[in-house]
Order: C-alpha cells, then sequence, then structure tokens
C-alpha cells in the first residue's frame, strides 16, 4: 500500500501530493511543534493480516465519522469474533491511477480465519515503519508534517509499496493513549 505516490513511484512530490489525502482531519496550516516533529521509533513489523471492511474513495471526500459509524461500528461484533486485540486499524492503500486509494478499517486477523460475507481479509506485507504519536484532534497536522517536514529532509523515503496505517488503541478517543501513524520507509539509498 502505499498513500505515497498515486502511481506507485517512489517520486517525493507525489508522496507530498498524497500526505493531504490520507487522513479525514488534514490541516491547512502547520505549527512549529510540527515542523521539529521526529519518529518516535522504527518498527519492523511482520506480514499480517487485517480483517474488516474495504472502501476504495477519495479521501478527501469521505465523512470518515460516518464511515466508522454507520460502516464499521454495525459489523464490529463479527469483526471481533474473527480477530485479536482490542485495536482498530486504517489502512490506506494505494488504488491505481484514479487517485483513490483502498481503505480498510479492522483489526488483526485471527490465524486461518476466513471473512464473513461482506467483510474481507486484507494481507499487509512486512516493512519497515517511521512510527509517529498523536492526539486524535492532531491526526491531519500529523500527516501533514510527515509528509511535508519530517520526510523531504529525512534520509528515508516512503515506500509506496506497503500501507500506511493508523492505530487506535482503547483510550485514545479519551486521550489517555495516544494514535500511531506508521508510514513505511526504506533508506533514500535504497531506493536508488
Amino acid at each position: 500500500m502505499s498513500l505515497c505516490s498515486r502511481s506507485g513511484t517512489r517520486d517525493p512530490q507525489a508522496m507530498r501530493q498524497w500526505s493531504g489525502l490520507l487522513s479525514p482531519w488534514v490541516l491547512n496550516s502547520r505549527t512549529e511543534s510540527e515542523t521539529a516533529m521526529q519518529p518516535t521509533r522504527f518498527e519492523e513489523r511482520q506480514a499480517s493480516r487485517l480483517l474488516g471492511i474495504q472502501r476504495r474513495l477519495d479521501p478527501q471526500a469521505t465523512d470518515w465519522e460516518a464511515l466508522w459509524r454507520e460502516e464499521y461500528a454495525p459489523r464490529l461484533p463479527e469483526i471481533r469474533s474473527c480477530t485479536t486485540g482490542k485495536t482498530c486499524l486504517g489502512a490506506y492503500i494505494a488504488g491505481g491511477s484514479d487517485g483513490l486509494l483502498e481503505f480498510v478499517a479492522g483489526r488483526p486477523a485471527r490465524e486461518g480465519i476466513e471473512a464473513p460475507p461482506g467483510l474481507i481479509v486484507r494481507e499487509l506485507p512486512a516493512a519497515t515503519y517511521a512510527v509517529f504519536e498523536c492526539t486524535m484532534a492532531d491526526i491531519g497536522a500529523t500527516w501533514h508534517a510527515i509528509y511535508g517536514d519530517w520526510l523531504p529532509s529525512s534520509d528515508y523515503l516512503a515506500d509506496a509499496t506497503k500501507a500506511c496505517i493508523e492505530e487506535f488503541a482503547p483510550g485514545c478517543h479519551e486521550g489517555t493513549v495516544p494514535v500511531r501513524i506508521f508510514v513505511p520507509v526504506m533508506r533514500r539509498t535504497q531506493a536508488q
């Protein structure tokens, strides 16, 4: 998956174009703290399976609150019965040249489980991720800071072949735990 590039390339200009499309809360202004943003860590994630709902969408035109409330929440009992843990994930996957993304809202699938009708199991390949933390209110500003400030000045490029992930652990809506944003990366030297 790559939120990073409409065409699947690793072009930094194209990646910056996508930065505003990945999250519903993108803000038009930046604060000084966003400019100084750094990942909290880098993490190697194993390949995994995500079970949930999948939609092909234009992130700028999507009513995200309605998607989670009206499409995901009614299916949550079925999703829970087939998944592990209590953490919800939103995965953004490049959708091709039409400007749309594949978005999967779900939870990690239990081993060997098949998706109930109307749900999907999506394979997420192993990747190296830069991990950022923020509050629910700052998700859009954080995406802007990642793609507008941190990534262009870092030693990394977004890996456009992998999924970007938002992780919503219990307590994130109340502000007691952070939302985590996982951006798949590779060293600039690897891309050459």
